[in-house]
């Protein structure tokens, strides 16, 4: 099996998408070692994120589980929900993994 090669675009997006896992794996690890119940890596999400993007309120259904897992971290958890969406659109973009056929597109 032959991989395709990926634009500039996707390149980039394929390395940040591992910048970002690579991070939060670290902290997991951290975690596991510590048996702290939040990394300290999840607190600095927020605050160090290069230049953030406009921030847009929506409303959306969540699994109640996974919503309760998310406020179950303490504050922050809202950017830290947002760190692990944009882990997920750049790992579709550098095609690190295959889009949702019903998805909208692939732009960041």
């Amino acid at each position: 099996m032959t991989k395709a090669k990926r634009s500039k675009t996707e390149e980039q997006s394929f390395e940040l998408m591992l910048d970002v896992l690579g991070e939060q794996m670290e902290e997991v690890d951290r975690l596991k070692r510590s048996l702290d119940l939040v990394p300290p890596g999840w607190h600095r999400v927020a605050r160090e994120a290069p230049v953030a993007p406009p921030k847009t309120k929506v409303t959306l259904k969540l699994d109640g589980d996974m919503l309760a897992w998310f406020r179950g971290l303490g504050r922050g958890w809202q950017p830290r929900m947002n760190a692990v969406l944009r882990a997920y659109m750049h790992a579709v973009v550098s095609k690190a993994v295959k889009e949702a056929e019903s998805g909208a597109g692939a732009g960041p």
